[in-house]
């Protein structure tokens, strides 16, 4: 195995390699609240169990009308699918727009749902270090019927931006006709996500904007997988009528069920982040070796000054069964850049000291 993959996570191929058990890989690489699942998921898991011998409900109804009471909309506006990846999957698919433009470095399953689709993309860079959004950019080349996805909280970088300075913009986007995709799948994460999040622009009928989110990070079920999309219901119905009914199945809406009720496990989840955070301030301190990006959500991003220590790094990590995510992938980034989830403060101290004990015995860089 090479040491960067496509996707964070893959902590059972690493495991193979290094003949352990998955359970004795400390995961960086993806960005996953360590705290979860909660008991109570668990709980109701198992004593859902026996309901697999039916077939899930394709109408998903339970799920929307937990949901829709949490983000006040109708649960007509509300599209549920086995994970984010799915719901941009189906976005591109049943849009089918005439060009995808992406913001890079941006998540890589953009790209690979609009190839599955056979859309071309145009990318668009970021403010270089700031990946503030260049707006006039966007503006000259959009051209009505494509597709414009934007990520807010920005993965890999873990920035956020207010509603109040996109606003604007968006609405300039979407009178000319060009769909806008708003992917939030971090914004859970977010301690001021009312004034982040831009939900509201896409339940009313006729709007071009569609926002898509994650329950697999948030309440930790890759393994199930479960997100939504909040869009207009008349393009809801048409996708309904047309999508795999069973993607999703029982135990993933019984989670999604029991996860969203939960709100001592979100007082947790915030309680644990907003420490981590402070952790991840005083351990990665300035540096003439590594540059840190400041973050809003369960990760954040480090650029090596020097790509030989990054990938020798990486690679000593995962001999050490510690996975990291170098961004080789991501347009504008590249191999000197590491996209870190935090996890808990005894893990986040020890990445932290294995990383300054290899240090010494690298090579020196060019």
């Amino acid at each position: 195995m090479d040491s960067q993959t496509p996707h964070g996570g893959q902590v059972f191929r690493l495991a193979r390699r290094l003949n352990r058990p998955a359970s004795q890989i400390l995961d960086f690489s993806a960005n996953i609240n360590p705290l979860g699942p909660p008991s109570s998921m668990r709980e109701a898991l198992t004593s859902a169990f026996d309901t697999i011998r039916h077939y899930p409900d394709s109408t998903h109804h339970d799920t929307k009308a937990i949901l829709a009471r949490q983000v006040d909309c109708d649960p007509e506006a509300i599209l549920i699918g086995n994970g984010a990846a799915e719901l941009i999957d189906m976005v591109i698919r049943y849009q089918n727009p005439h060009r995808v433009i992406v913001l890079d470095p941006a998540f890589g399953e953009y790209r690979a749902a609009a190839k599955r689709n056979r859309v071309p993309v145009v990318s668009v860079p970021l403010h270089q270090e700031s990946f503030e959004t260049p707006w006039h950019d966007i503006l000259s080349i959009a051209q009505p019927g494509d597709l414009v996805i934007w990520n807010n909280p920005h993965n890999p970088s873990g920035r956020c931006f207010s509603r109040h300075t996109v606003d604007a913009s968006i609405k300039a986007l979407t009178e000319r006709g060009i769909f806008l995709m708003i992917d939030e799948s971090f914004i859970d994460f977010v301690s001021d996500r009312e004034d982040v999040s831009l939900l509201s622009l896409a339940t009313s009928p006729g709007s071009l904007v569609t926002v898509v989110r994650s329950l697999t990070k948030y309440y930790a079920i890759p393994g199930l997988r479960c997100g939504y999309a909040v869009a207009d219901p008349d393009w809801i119905r048409r996708v309904e009528a047309l999508r795999d009914g069973w993607s999703v199945n029982q135990l993933a809406q019984v989670a999604a069920h029991v996860g969203l009720l939960d709100h001592e496990f979100a007082e947790r989840t915030a309680r644990w982040l907003s420490e981590s955070q402070s952790q991840i301030e005083t351990l990665w301190t300035a540096s003439p070796q590594y540059i840190r990006y400041r973050s809003s959500v369960n990760f954040f991003l480090l650029r090596w000054i020097h790509e030989k220590t990054s990938r020798q790094l990486s690679a000593s990590l995962e001999a050490e069964g510690i996975l990291v995510r170098r961004a080789d992938d991501f347009i504008g980034l590249g191999p000197g850049y590491w996209r870190l989830a935090i996890r808990t403060l005894d893990e986040n101290v020890r990445l932290y000291r294995t990383v300054q004990a290899l240090l010494p015995n690298l090579d020196d860089p060019p």
